[in-house]
């Protein structure tokens, strides 16, 4: 075998490692996302009441959280940026946290003022 034989040998040895290193950082990056998005789904059913409107509006909370993460996952697949993806899902994270607090503020108040013990002339 030639030296540049074994040369070429040994340059696509490394990059098949590598890119079989990518493939494996990159999947684990969206089992995590998928992780994270079931963590927010068990958060928003403990944090909302539990009324149709509340779980109308989880719903669409949830909707609009994983069309947010979608973006960062098909960005992954096409820059294979794992660093960048981990930012991108903790930013929309960031944003879906403060938007269901926001909703749930809202919703407890609305629901709590319906309620007959928060009614003034009871009192």
């Amino acid at each position: 075998m030639s030296s540049l034989s074994l040369i070429a040998l040994c340059v696509l040895v490394v990059l098949t490692g590598k890119s079989i290193g990518q493939n494996a950082g990159i999947e684990d990056s969206l089992a995590w996302t998928d992780a994270q998005f079931k963590i927010a789904e068990s958060v928003v059913m403990k944090k909302l009441p539990n009324t149709a409107d509340a779980l109308d509006d989880a719903r669409d909370q949830l909707d609009t959280l994983k069309m947010a993460l979608s973006h960062c996952d098909n960005e992954l697949r096409s820059s294979r940026k794992v660093d960048v993806h981990r930012i991108c899902v903790k930013v929309v994270f960031g944003a879906f946290y403060v938007s269901l607090d926001s909703l749930a503020d809202e919703t407890w108040a609305h629901y709590g003022a319906t309620s007959g013990a928060s009614r003034v002339g009871l009192f």
